[in-house]
């Protein structure tokens, strides 16, 4: 089971060798493929600041985010993970390691329903106890 980070979307969009071969391979082994609500919002974030002047590339660019998001079980921001995310958050301050919110809920994410991480962006992750990750 497998909640992926938005830099895996990014790559996998992008024909990135590596990523590819981790999206085959989840779907040969059928493997539970989720993100969080929060990658949705980083993804669709960065189609729309590329694209915000051309109306008619964003759109087409926008379909193509949604079906690149349809592979992956959604899951919602919720009161549990904003929990767990707000006690990652303040051991990281107290460490002065700071990371970025949107990585604190995805990791959240991972810990509440007990999920391996899958991205390329280790050294954020690294700092948290008791999250598994995997890299590509």
């Amino acid at each position: 089971m497998r909640l992926f980070d938005t830099s895996f979307i990014v790559d996998l969009a992008n024909s990135d060798k590596e990523a590819e071969a981790v999206a085959r391979r989840m779907d040969e082994e059928h493997i539970f493929a989720a993100i969080s609500v929060i990658s949705v919002h980083e993804y669709l974030f960065g189609v729309h600041y590329a694209y915000f002047h051309d109306k008619q590339r964003l759109r087409t660019k926008l379909t193509s985010a949604r079906r690149d998001l349809s592979r992956f079980e959604i899951l919602p921001l919720t009161e549990e993970i904003v929990e767990i995310s707000s006690e990652l958050h303040a051991m990281l301050e107290r460490r002065g390691q700071l990371i970025g919110i949107n990585d604190l809920y995805i990791a959240g994410t991972a810990l509440r329903y007990k999920l391996v991480l899958v991205t390329r962006d280790v050294a954020h992750y690294k700092k948290m106890p008791h999250l598994t990750i995997e890299t590509y």
